[in-house]
């Protein structure tokens, strides 16, 4: 009965994303489509002997079902948003993910949530091993990192991240041979719809926050590039029409610097346009500072991608490199600044917020 009685608080909650919103306006005019379609056949069959009184409620009926239906997202996600965000996925955020810790204390709760949301619709497997609590939250943390910026994003283009023990190699096995040299990769073919990743290297790319490399980034960065249709370089979002030509120019130009070994950026992206854009999307996130001092063109293209400012989260980021990994618990200070312990202050909060 309590589980009833939630899903119905759930469901009378209005709309409150643009997604949302955009959601149940086109339910409803596909329901009244419905339901007009509906009332009009059913008309035509009362000479058939069908009464009025049963045509009318069997037409309210089918128009009801078909809003329900396309709102279902909704409902699951409302419900995956009511539980509380569990501590031991804060404690994870505080000790692992420098981006995080680096957040306003509002922006913390919008990363919980957006993360909450990707732990309960998306599928990550563990191939081979049995999938451990950080490797999820880290998976989820890099997926949220690079769309931050896009608050009513949908991750459409990926269903399910395979976690495997350690590198792979072009057949994606990961045992024997010399040549298991991959970190991650997006799946295309018989393989659309899935991420791969290296266990060690995404645990490694956040452990190391000051080497410009983290491969959960790197492998979601590939997905906002296809947010367009194609992995090719030349991201679907942020860029108006007439910053195309100097994106391609710029990368270009980015590209022969590496090749004459006159920059800091990982040579890997010199592999095409699609790879230098997950590398340089790795540097911004995880050094912007230092991106925006040595290549500021390069930093100003990537912030409008993502529509984020990272120049003004630089110093935060910085601090909490130097800070290292802190030891946290519900008992801990509450990293907001408020002074009171974490499970009085933001933990509470976050159990008792409306999503």
């Amino acid at each position: 009965m309590a589980r009833r009685t939630e899903g119905k608080a759930i469901l009378k909650q209005g709309p409150s994303t643009a997604w949302e919103r955009a959601v149940v306006h086109t339910a409803k005019v596909f329901a009244t489509v419905t339901l007009i379609v509906s009332i009009l056949l059913a008309f035509g069959f009362t000479g058939a002997g069908i009464p009025i009184w049963l045509s009318l409620p069997l037409s309210l009926l089918i128009a009801y079902l078909v809003y329900a239906g396309m709102t279902r997202k909704i409902r699951r996600r409302r419900r995956i948003l009511a539980r509380p965000f569990p501590t031991e996925w804060e404690e994870i955020l505080q000790r692992e993910v420098v981006f995080f810790r680096a957040l306003e204390p509002e922006d913390q709760m919008r990363f919980r949530r957006d993360l909450q949301v990707f732990l309960g619709e998306k599928l990550i497997t563990g191939i081979g091993f049995d999938l451990d609590t950080t490797t999820r939250v880290l998976t989820a943390a890099s997926a949220v990192i690079p769309i931050f910026g896009f608050p009513d994003w949908e991750w459409d283009q990926i269903s399910e991240v395979l976690v495997y023990p350690g590198r792979f190699d072009q057949s994606y096995d990961f045992e024997g041979g010399n040549d298991r040299n991959t970190l991650g990769m997006v799946g295309t073919g018989a393989l659309n719809r899935l991420m791969i990743l290296s266990k060690p290297d995404l645990h490694a790319g956040f452990r190391n926050s000051t080497d410009k490399k983290n491969v959960g980034v790197h492998e979601f960065a590939h997905l906002v590039d296809k947010s367009d249709g194609v992995i090719d370089g030349l991201p679907g979002v942020g860029l108006e029409q007439a910053a195309i030509g100097p994106w391609i120019e710029l990368v270009r130009r980015k590209m022969e610097e590496i090749r004459r070994n006159d920059s800091d950026i990982n040579p890997y992206g010199l592999t095409n346009e699609a790879e230098f854009f997950a590398v340089a999307s790795e540097y911004f996130f995880e050094r912007p500072g230092l991106m925006e001092r040595k290549h500021p063109e390069l930093f100003a293209m990537l912030s409008k991608v993502f529509s984020q400012n990272l120049g003004e989260r630089a110093a935060a980021l910085a601090r909490e490199r130097k800070r290292g990994r802190p030891k946290f618990g519900r008992n801990s200070p509450c990293p907001c600044g408020s002074g009171v312990k974490y499970k009085k202050c933001c933990l509470d909060r976050s159990r008792r917020s409306p999503r």
